[in-house]
Order: structure tokens, then sequence, then C-alpha cells
């Protein structure tokens, strides 16, 4: 099989209100140089969203379009989470209460209009999830993203068509005693995570 004309889009997102660090952020600007822009022959392609609910569609919406990639892998930051969890589904649903990095919210309580209540992502999280683990990362399989921009973007690539996953990580720690793991740590798992992506795409 040819692989030369296959990508996977990697995105992390930008600080938002109760998140002014994001180390998704920094993954993006980092994650070039640990992985350079191929592996087993497919194509990375790196960008940092932002967390607004007109991102969706200004943004994101954008680059799956434009450059039609054959998976796609999210990264987000959710400090309520202490392991690294592969999100394998989304949820129709936005909160209305947690306004975006430009204090807005979404219109509706619902991502689209009738059809499917939930999407299932259609890349082989358990391999990710163990390439995590190979990592040193404490990693575990989620069914709940949330109803942020996190559950919406999964939903929206799902939706797409595009085999797509959406991993979150931890805030990063604060002191000797807190147990989430540190950025290189996080860092080493997205490594390893996306190369065995792109490993799976040959």
């Amino acid at each position: 099989m040819n692989n030369k004309n296959k990508t996977i889009l990697v995105t992390g997102f930008s600080p938002f209100p109760g998140a002014p660090v994001n180390p998704t952020e920094k993954l993006m600007r980092r994650l070039p140089n640990r992985l350079g822009h191929h592996q087993h022959g497919v194509a990375f392609t790196f960008h940092v969203l932002p967390t607004t609910w007109q991102g969706r569609s200004e943004v994101t919406q954008h680059l799956r379009q434009t450059l039609a990639p054959d998976a796609i892998v999210h990264f987000g930051v959710d400090g309520t989470r202490r392991t690294l969890n592969i999100e394998t589904r989304a949820v129709n649903r936005a909160t209305l209460v947690r306004p975006d990095a430009a204090g807005l919210s979404p219109e509706r309580p619902e991502l689209a209009t009738g059809g499917d209540r939930t999407r299932r992502s259609a890349l082989p999280a358990s391999a990710l999830r163990d390439a995590a683990w190979a990592a040193g990362a404490p990693a575990h399989l989620s069914v709940d993203a949330g109803t942020y921009l996190c559950n919406a973007t999964l939903w929206d690539s799902i939706g797409s068509g595009i085999p797509s996953i959406f991993v979150h990580v931890p805030a990063l720690p604060k002191g000797r005693r807190d147990s989430r793991p540190g950025y290189h740590v996080i860092e080493e798992a997205a490594v390893r995570l996306l190369q065995e992506t792109a490993r799976r795409l040959r």
C-alpha cells in the first residue's frame, strides 16, 4: 500500500477560563521536533485550536476540509483528571454555563439537532492507551469527554467520517506531592501514541 499521501492531523488547544496554562499548546510546539513530519511514511500536521465555539467552524472544520487527513488525534487538558484519558465517545450535548475563551457559550444545549445521541471513535483506543502506558504514563479509556469544546471537537471530527480520537491530559502537577504526571511524561506518551497511530495507518 502506498502511504506517501497519508496524513494525521494533530491538534491541541489554547488556554481558556480555568486553564491559563494549557500543556497541549506546548505539545503542538514540541512534537514536530520529537516526531519530525513523517513516521512510518505518514505525515503529521500540527495545529493549536482556539478554545472558542466560533472556532469550531472557522478553524477546526476548515482544517478538516482543507487537509482531508486520514486520521485526527486531538489533545486537550482537563483539570479534573489525574491521568491521561483516551476518549472513545462524544455526546450530543453542550454546556451553556461555561464560557469559552471569548466569554461566549453555545447557543443551544445540543451540538446537532436530531440524529445521533453519541458518536464513537474508529481509532484503536486500547492500542493508543497501551502506547501511553509504554511511556510510563497513567492512562485509561474513557466514555466521558465532557460537554465542553473537547467533546464538541471530537463529535465534529467523528461526524466528518475521518477516524478521530481525543486525548485528555491532566493539568500539570503543583509540587512534589502532586501525583499527576509531569509534562515530560505527557509528551513522551503523546509521541508514542502518535507513532502507534501512524503505524496503524500503514
